[in-house]
């Protein structure tokens, strides 16, 4: 029998039709599910970046705030410092804000230590605030809590989908603690020639070589003078010579002194040297970490002069021991410094740093610079410059710092020198411990 294929084709249309009123019901089923799954994973995605925008946040504005504290020793210096970093970082397309306030408790300041002294986590203790404000007790670590919650300056993160599962927004916290390290310091010291010269500013009406000064120096007993007469009596001064002991700069510390009265009279730069090295052992013997120093120095050729030591006395005793003369080889100082970190004293977990001094040009033996770059492909550590004078080669030194991932400081005066020398023994290196 044959069949026209017209109730075919309408048969087939009839089933289409029905599948598809399925499909409608299907989706409009499924879709509001996929709607809400997507919602769901868009809030979830946000949450995962906003927690991750916050640690960064956090995490650098305790190294600022460490670092300033390290610097300053203030606890107003180290808010500042994690305020302003803080607001550097966006957390949920808003600066982060810190709240300064002690109440708050997003600023903490206290104690890192490991349970065994050398291995494993570091753990916080807080100390109050007001005592580490007020200088009562020392402390080595900043906490920053960062937090976006409903007590917090920006409060809780409103959901890209509010109202996803009935929860409009979420509260993400982190922390992050920037501790000053223990450190391995060898100083580097200049005693090349220069280093026992004395400058003397004199004033225009102060001239130590007149009369009335070389008799005052004579009266002192410093000077002889040898006289020329006429008609009997003194017409000038012919000769000056040095009595047993004494040499020009005591002829001119008197004439500065006693006779202009222009106060005490100025060191060598080696002197001021040797204050600047007391006032740098005297801020580490305030610091809650714990310091070892080595010395070496250096004229043309270099010399560590002590191993790294906890006993500031016998450091002192060491510089004490040295003087001034010959060239100025850095590079070979650099060098025997370097020897204090391969020594048993050396500790494994300790920052190590190096603080180099000149008052002058390198002008014998390996540059400094190539011994600085030697020493960072092998080494960890960083190195410290100090220029000290008008004489000094800044450039080099500032290039021997950058290499060292260290500063430069130069000092024109004594005054200053031993505030670049203090500045230096407060820079303490921070870690963050979590």
């Amino acid at each position: 029998m044959f069949v026209s294929p017209a109730p075919v084709r309408f048969a087939l249309t009839q089933r289409d039709d029905s599948r598809r009123g399925g499909i409608t019901v299907l989706m409009a089923f499924v879709l509001p599910m996929l709607a809400l799954l997507a919602a769901f994973c868009i809030n979830l995605a946000q949450m995962q970046l906003v927690k991750t925008e916050l640690a960064i946040a956090t995490d650098a504005a305790a190294r600022a705030g460490g670092r300033a504290f390290s610097e300053e020793q203030t606890v107003e210096a180290a808010k500042t410092a994690a305020r302003l970093t803080a607001a550097m970082n966006e957390v949920a397309g808003e600066p982060y804000q810190l709240d300064t306030d002690d109440a708050a408790n997003e600023f903490e300041f206290g104690v890192s230590a490991q349970t065994d002294g050398n291995t494993g986590r570091f753990y916080f203790t807080k100390v109050p605030t007001s005592d580490v404000a007020a200088n009562l007790v020392a402390v080595s670590s900043v906490r920053i809590n960062g937090k976006r919650t409903d007590d917090s300056l920006l409060g809780p993160v409103p959901f890209i989908f509010p109202n996803t599962f009935s929860i409009g927004d979420f509260s993400p916290v982190a922390s992050a603690t920037a501790m000053q390290v223990d450190r391995d310091i060898s100083l580097v010291l200049d005693r090349s020639g220069s280093m026992d010269w004395k400058t003397y500013d004199w004033p225009d009406d102060a001239d130590p070589w007149g009369e009335d000064s070389l008799v005052s120096a004579e009266d002192a007993g410093i000077v002889d003078l040898e006289w020329r007469y006429r008609n009997g009596r003194p017409q000038y001064i012919r000769r000056v010579s040095y009595n047993r002991g004494y040499d020009e700069y005591d002829l001119y510390d008197h004439a500065w002194e006693e006779v202009f009265g222009l106060g005490p009279a100025p060191n060598t730069p080696w002197e001021d040297l040797v204050l600047a090295v007391d006032a740098f052992l005297r801020v580490l013997d305030q610091t809650p970490q714990n310091e070892q120093v080595s010395i070496a120095s250096y004229n043309s050729h270099g010399t560590l002069d002590c191993w790294l030591l906890d006993d500031f006395d016998s450091v002192r005793a060491a510089v004490a021991q040295l003087g001034p003369n010959g060239s100025t080889g850095i590079g070979n100082g650099m060098n025997s410094g370097k020897t204090a970190f391969t020594h048993e004293n050396a500790r494994p977990y300790a920052s190590k740093t190096m603080v180099v001094m000149t008052d002058g040009n390198h002008n014998y033996g390996t540059e400094p610079n190539t011994v600085a770059q030697q020493m960072m492909s092998s080494s960890n550590l960083n190195i410290q410059t100090v220029t000290f004078g008008g004489g000094a080669d800044q450039e080099t030194m500032q290039e021997v710092a950058v290499t060292g991932l260290g500063r430069h400081y130069h000092a024109d005066s004594g005054d200053e020198l031993v505030s670049a020398f203090e500045e230096i023994a407060n820079n303490l290196p921070t870690i963050l411990t979590n």
